[in-house]
């Protein structure tokens, strides 16, 4: 299911279709330096990007933050910000485990790529900002 729905996809918005990885993954390139990973539940689709390298200073009030975020997805359109297995990045996640038409699935695919670059730009100066909390 995902193949074709990411297929129309690439096709739609002109860009070159992608080849699923080693972890049965699809990478899809929004833009030169953003990128998704969409994995195929059947049914189903599950999306995960990267948001930034995790910031090594101030990490207890930035993990505060993302929790009130992440409370019933309010701040992230039902989506997780989480981490990668290394620690290195922040990560953001969505998973849509259930059979979904082309109109769903490029909704939610643009929904979410919003909220990645949200994201992205809220916390690209987090280490310098204090306001942030408040």
């Amino acid at each position: 299911m995902l193949r074709e729905l990411l297929g129309r996809l690439c096709k739609e918005l002109s860009i070159p279709p992608s080849q699923m990885n080693e972890h049965k993954e699809f990478r899809f390139r929004v833009t030169k330096d953003l990128e998704i990973h969409l994995r195929d539940l059947e049914p189903g689709v599950a999306i995960k990007g990267q948001i930034i390298p995790c910031p090594a200073g101030k990490r207890e009030d930035l993990f505060a933050y993302l929790m009130r975020a992440n409370l019933l997805g309010q701040g992230t359109g039902g989506s997780r910000i989480g981490m990668d297995a290394e620690e290195k990045f922040l990560t953001l996640s969505l998973g849509l485990p259930y059979e979904m038409d082309y109109q769903l699935f490029k909704d939610s695919v643009e929904d979410f790529v919003n909220y990645l670059v949200y994201w992205r730009d809220n916390l690209a100066n987090f280490d310098s900002e204090t306001t942030i909390l408040s």
